[in-house]
């Protein structure tokens, strides 16, 4: 490794640990077998890669993270492995600006979806782990395939989707309403509360139904299986699901 090498991996390891120092936050793992998320000192970018693609990434996965810390304080389970390889490989191939882009992209969903916004959500399981996009792809599955959960085209899509979101709750919408404050939005028909919703994802990661296995960075995300109706299932199966 040369001496610019040497320093650009001591400058990421700097950086990736003074944000964890600063975040705090010791997320879950919904890998089976692991209890924790690897902390951000841990997902350091591939060394092959050139040094501003690198950096570019490490900036962009602590971004990442601050903006769930930050939008989503309750979240419960956060692994970040594969939006890290996703950063790389967008970088590798179209450049750092394409890192940020994304970067940004992200970021600005975490801070339209999360607890201080209208819309109120608790967690970003539902977007980190691929709910989300397993559904949108289920609608088009032979335009959206080969879109994966955290390419711009699922993010454009995500970012649309919030502002019908607002604009629902805007007009108290039977499903999409206004509520209060200091509440969290849960339009499912199950718990979500953190016991819940602990014990629901941990189950259906254990069995292999997560569409988004966000702690491989070697991952391939899933959208064949109806993973929505699985979770239901499962919900109910648990004695998870709502008295409405």
């Amino acid at each position: 490794m040369t001496t610019i090498q040497t320093h650009a991996h001591d400058e990421i390891e700097a950086l990736l640990a003074e944000r964890d120092e600063a975040l705090g936050a010791r997320w879950r793992s919904l890998c089976p077998g692991r209890e924790l998320a690897r902390p951000l000192r841990d997902l350091i970018p591939d060394r092959a890669l050139p040094i501003d693609v690198r950096l570019a990434a490490a900036r962009g996965i602590a971004a990442v993270a601050e903006a769930v810390h930050r939008n989503f304080p309750d979240n419960l389970f956060c692994d970040l492995e594969l939006v890290l390889a996703r950063l790389e490989r967008g970088g590798a191939t179209h450049g750092t600006s394409w890192i940020d882009a994304t970067v940004s992209t992200i970021v600005d969903l975490h801070d339209l979806f999360g607890h201080a916004t209208t819309i109120q959500f608790r967690y970003v399981h539902d977007f980190l782990y691929g709910f989300d996009w397993a559904r949108w792809v289920r609608r088009d599955p032979e335009t959206r395939r080969v879109i994966g959960p955290f390419d711009p085209g699922f993010l454009a899509y995500a970012r649309r989707r919030g502002g019908e979101l607002v604009e629902l709750i805007a007009h108290d919408d039977e499903k999409y309403h206004r509520i209060p404050r200091g509440h969290d939005r849960n339009p499912f028909a199950f718990h979500r509360d953190p016991e819940s919703e602990a014990k629901l994802l941990s189950d259906l990661a254990t069995r292999g139904w997560i569409p988004v296995e966000a702690w491989k960075r070697d991952a391939a995300p899933r959208w064949d299986r109806d993973y929505a109706l699985e979770r239901e299932r499962r919900a109910r199966d648990l004695g998870l699901v709502l008295d409405r």
